[in-house]
């Protein structure tokens, strides 16, 4: 899922820096994707703090964020992870502080749920 987002973001927008993905797999354990994580952090070489997306809450991605937060690291994360708000956090990411950039990726998530039916026979 995170490499297709990912895929899919820069064939909307074109390549983006400092953006990336890290997938988890069944068999991969919390301590290897925390490892994992930091490896990936460590990448971007700046003390900006870092946005992180993830599928579902209580999942073992978003309880490596809760492990990496309780080390101290500088993290933003949101969960419900989709392709609206992954477009809307690069398109965004200059114009908002870190807490307003949430806002408006969590805005943006939830207008891009849309009952076709329903908006097609709207009058």
């Amino acid at each position: 899922m995170a490499a297709g987002i990912h895929q899919t973001a820069e064939l909307i927008l074109g390549a983006q820096m400092d953006f990336s993905y890290l997938s988890f797999h069944p068999d991969q354990s919390l301590d290897s994707l925390v490892h994992n994580l930091k490896e990936k952090i460590g990448e971007f070489g700046n003390d900006l703090p870092c946005l992180v997306m993830v599928d579902l809450f209580g999942g073992s991605p978003a309880n490596s964020i809760v492990q990496l937060l309780s080390e101290g690291y500088e993290l933003q994360t949101v969960t419900g992870v989709n392709l609206p708000m992954v477009i809307s956090a690069l398109t965004g990411r200059d114009m908002y502080i870190p807490k307003e950039l949430i806002k408006e990726i969590m805005r943006e998530a939830a207008e891009g749920i849309i009952d076709i039916v329903d908006k097609l026979t709207e009058e």
